[in-house]
């Protein structure tokens, strides 16, 4: 039974991500993203302009099952922990706010 309770402990450490490990994955995988983003993504914040990768880089992923979290003819929003983040229509981020 210990040795079942240590390989459990041991797989859910390892599949725990964390924030400074996910955003430096990403952005390993896009080289193309500009300095001043990758700057942003990497202190954990958004700006007006990021695509959605650039959004779930820097903030994880959003809730898709909340009600803050919809797409329509105007764009699409994403509902997070404690905000909803705005997206045209070609998947850029245009505001956010506090739920």
């Amino acid at each position: 039974m210990k040795r079942f309770s240590i390989v459990v402990a041991m797989i859910v450490m390892t599949a725990c991500e964390t924030a400074p490990v996910r955003r430096e994955e990403y952005i390993s995988k896009h080289p193309e993203w500009k300095p001043e983003t990758v700057a942003v993504i990497r202190a954990g914040m958004i700006a007006r302009g990021m695509t959605k990768e650039q959004v779930r880089a820097a903030w994880g992923r959003p809730c898709y099952t909340c009600q803050g979290t919809a797409s329509g003819p105007w764009g699409s929003s994403w509902e997070f922990t404690t905000q909803v983040v705005f997206f045209d229509t070609e998947g850029r981020v245009t505001r956010w706010e506090a739920k």
